[in-house]
């Protein structure tokens, strides 16, 4: 995953002053930028090197900036983008967001949107890294269930060849009573070495019955702890950090990706959560920070501090925790019992 000082962008802007200022202001926000004044030039530029983002203004000599985007969009090498329209040009950014740009800004005469573009930036590469981290959770599950089927349908072929076997032992077993009647004297040998065969065989095969149960436990048991862990880390290591970007009053723009954001995790790990039975799942994003921090033994005051809030509000917390784990009436340490949970 690339760092903000890795990240390579690309702004077309036709005024050379305002690229220049938000060159600057990107740069000690630690990202990359190169210019280009021109639409024809900006989009030589990409095609020779291609970038992580391209700011692209509207209107520009040579291509305009929706123009660079369907070119872009048509050849499949459009970066996440990001739209920059003066006001009145609402009509352009939605146009661009259809041809595939990742977002919008409107450039404002008091020069806001300079202050907004590190965020956007992030914000729709933190998008991008979203989706490309789901389709590879997909990708990997389908790998795991196109493994299992192969490994039943290989299983499904040697049982039913040893059934095969076995049937026509059983036919040999008959033939080899018809000749009760012709051979009495070769039947006690004859019938001793096909029950051993045949017991043989059975315990072949009862082997591979059990083989069979034990390994297809085992891999509903490791789908099992894969969506766990799934959920798991999403609820303790994503949604935390998107309650406090909500909690940090984020303009409306802003405030609605992060809703959305949200929206599509707990959407993503629906399907997963629906299948936990874990009572911690349903703690909220502060109570899985208090809870664990409560698990690497720091006491309510410590947590306070690293909080900047007070005290009986982390023993409110506690209480909360306590309540939704079904502990409220019982003589448990929280603790403990919170570093016996996976």
């Amino acid at each position: 995953m690339k760092t903000s000082q890795s990240i390579r962008i690309l702004y077309i802007e036709d005024d050379q002053g305002l690229a220049r200022l938000l060159q600057r202001k990107m740069r000690r926000e630690g990202f990359a930028v190169d210019l280009a004044h021109d639409g024809k030039k900006g989009l030589a530029a990409y095609e020779k090197h291609p970038y992580d983002v391209l700011l692209v203004d509207h209107r520009l000599p040579g291509y305009s900036g929706l123009e660079i985007i369907r070119r872009l969009a048509a050849s499949g090498r459009l970066p996440p983008t990001v739209m920059v329209t003066g006001a009145g040009d609402e009509k352009v950014a939605v146009e661009a967001i259809k041809l595939g740009a990742a977002d919008y800004i409107v450039k404002d005469l008091e020069g806001g949107y300079l202050e907004l573009m590190p965020a956007v930036v992030e914000n729709i590469l933190n998008r991008q890294r979203l989706v490309e981290a789901k389709e590879k959770a997909e990708d990997a599950l389908r790998q795991a269930y196109d493994d299992l089927e192969k490994l039943v349908f290989q299983r499904t072929e040697e049982l039913l060849e040893a059934n095969n076997g076995l049937k026509q032992e059983i036919r040999e077993r008959q033939r080899a009573e018809k000749l009760l009647r012709e051979a009495h004297a070769n039947l006690d040998r004859l019938v001793k070495e096909r029950t051993a065969e045949l017991e043989i065989k059975t315990t072949n095969l009862e082997e591979l019955n059990v083989a069979l149960k034990v390994l297809l436990s085992k891999r509903e048991k490791d789908k099992q702890e894969l969506e766990e862990n799934y959920v798991h880390n999403v609820k303790n290591l994503i949604l935390p950090h998107i309650e406090k970007l909500k909690n940090c009053s984020p303009p409306p723009l802003q405030k609605f990706y992060i809703e959305m954001i949200e929206a599509n995790l707990h959407e993503i790990v629906a399907p997963f959560a629906r299948q936990l039975s874990s009572s911690y799942f349903s703690l909220t994003p502060t109570e899985i920070r208090v809870a664990n921090l409560i698990k690497k033994d720091k006491t309510s005051k410590e947590i306070a501090e690293a909080y900047n809030i007070s005290e009986s509000a982390i023993i409110y917390h506690r209480h909360n925790i306590r309540k939704k784990l079904g502990l409220n009436k019982k003589k448990i340490n929280l603790k403990t019992y919170l570093q016996s949970l996976r």
